[in-house]
């Protein structure tokens, strides 16, 4: 359309358009502290012209043609495995220093320095085998190291549940979060069908990938609409799908209990809901439960990073050092007793049913009873077998250590290791900051720009506001003040 009616469309379509930037301009304001929000821009094009006889084509203004989401999906599929990463060594860190602080050394008063306690005191009885304080101290000291060794052995047994109870809780969480994201697959597409750009729900989608992926390790992807078309778990190369759009959604289950020869699974992560499956599966696996059989049928699922494989892999250092924790305390007392028993037909240590040790209760109930020589009729005064015993702990075994040397050889295991977690986790944080920082220069609201934005356009607007008023004005004057 040409004339003043032309124009006044040119100039109504150039209001609307400039308002709609304005409008998405103040929308990222109001949005730049959120976390995950990805700055957006009206996408303007212009009308198609006017082709007027005679004279040629005339322009008949603006329209808006979209809202574009300014993203790099490169940049955050890089970002999302770097959080994972990051999340895996962060967490496998943590649970090593707990174990670190738990195992006490280099300390005063850690297990290294009562074992010399107590060899000091086997020492001293051997040079005095007749004073009963002598005796006494040497089972108060030998009292300290079991205790101290159960106190140790209780807290990384705990260490290794609440490693499971992280996991759990983590699964549930990880399950949550996809069934959030099969919600947001459809409003996206309910939006998105109607020819709206869901931007918004989009960044929304993007979070949950990332949350996801600071869980375990995923893969995704997306079809015409934003949707998440295919999310796996595990493995990139060789990942469980957990959600897709023709076969629905699946829940990722714990193995929180063995019962030999079978297991027990906490459903979807949920702590109430326990069923048993035949299988000897490690505790902590994360499994597919299929429980239309019974009993249900597991499929396994390799987690290789995040939060959850962190924990995995912690659990399994572990119950690693545990292992050789408690082979080493049975090493103790079953080469002191051997020595001991050979003289006096009795153990100097005992376990209970649970595997804890403790003195033996005779001795713990009269010190004096404690024998010191050798012999049926040992002369008075010897004390050999105390000296012998207490040359056990500076004695080195099969594999040249002594004792002390085969705890410390334990903790520099678990030292070690959580070394290497923590300079990973510093190098992935590194890469992830560095991404982050990438995503936030690409997506991130420039407040500088955007107020430069808001002044331009609604300088635009006042513009073809003007116009409207001057088109006003000539057809009033068209109007009413011409004529016959």
């Amino acid at each position: 359309m040409t004339g003043l009616f032309g124009t006044l469309g040119t100039a109504t379509r150039g209001m609307n358009a400039n308002q709609n930037a304005l409008q998405t301009s103040g929308h990222n304001i109001s949005n730049m502290n959120t976390d995950g929000y990805s700055r957006q821009r009206v996408r303007m094009q212009t009308e198609q012209p006017y082709l007027m006889a005679g004279v040629g084509t005339l322009g008949t203004g603006v329209r808006t043609a979209g809202v574009d989401r300014i993203t790099d999906s490169f940049i955050r599929t890089q970002t999302q495995g770097a959080y994972s990463k990051f999340r895996f060594y962060e967490q496998k860190s943590h649970a090593l220093g707990q174990l670190e602080q738990y195992m006490n050394e280099p300390s005063e008063t850690g297990m290294i320095k009562q074992m010399s306690v107590m060899h000091d005191s086997w020492a001293k009885l051997g040079s005095n085998p007749e004073l009963g304080t002598s005796k006494t101290l040497v089972v108060e000291n030998s009292n300290s190291f079991t205790d101290m060794v159960n106190q140790t052995g209780k807290q990384i047994g705990e260490l290794q549940g609440e490693m499971i109870d992280n996991i759990e809780k983590s699964a549930l969480d990880f399950n949550e979060k996809v069934k959030e994201l099969e919600i947001l697959n459809g409003q996206i597409y309910d939006l998105a069908s109607q020819g709206g750009t869901p931007n918004d729900l989009l960044d929304r989608r993007d979070s949950l990938l990332k949350d996801l992926s600071g869980l375990a390790d995923i893969s995704s992807t997306t079809d015409m609409y934003g949707r998440v078309s295919s999310l796996k778990i595990g493995n990139k190369a060789t990942g469980t799908e957990i959600l897709s759009l023709d076969g629905g959604r699946k829940e990722i289950s714990v193995v929180t209990g063995e019962n030999d020869p079978s297991n027990t699974i906490s459903l979807g992560g949920n702590a109430q809901n326990k069923v048993t499956i035949d299988g000897d599966l490690p505790l902590g696996t994360i499994v597919l439960a299929d429980t239309s059989t019974n009993p249900a049928t597991v499929t396994e699922v390799d987690v290789e990073e995040g939060q959850i494989g962190g924990y995995q892999e912690a659990n399994k250092e572990v119950k690693a050092r545990l292992d050789e924790f408690q082979t080493f305390v049975k090493s103790v007392a079953d080469t002191i007793n051997g020595v001991y028993r050979a003289e006096s037909g009795e153990d100097f240590f005992t376990f209970d049913a649970d595997g804890k040790i403790s003195v033996n209760q005779t001795l713990r109930d009269n010190p004096n009873k404690l024998v010191v020589g050798k012999g049926a009729n040992p002369e008075a005064g010897d004390g050999s077998l105390a000296t012998e015993i207490g040359g056990l702990f500076t004695k080195k075994d099969t594999d040249g250590l002594t004792f002390a040397e085969r705890y410390n050889s334990i903790v520099t295991k678990n030292g070690i290791s959580k070394q290497q977690a923590d300079n990973t986790a510093s190098s992935q944080l590194t890469v992830l900051n560095q991404l982050e920082y990438k995503n936030e220069s690409i997506s991130g609201v420039n407040i500088n720009e955007e107020v430069s934005d808001v002044m331009r356009f609604s300088q635009a607007f006042q513009a073809n506001a003007r116009i409207i008023q001057t088109v006003s004005e000539m057809l009033d004057t068209l109007i009413n003040r011409t004529g016959v």
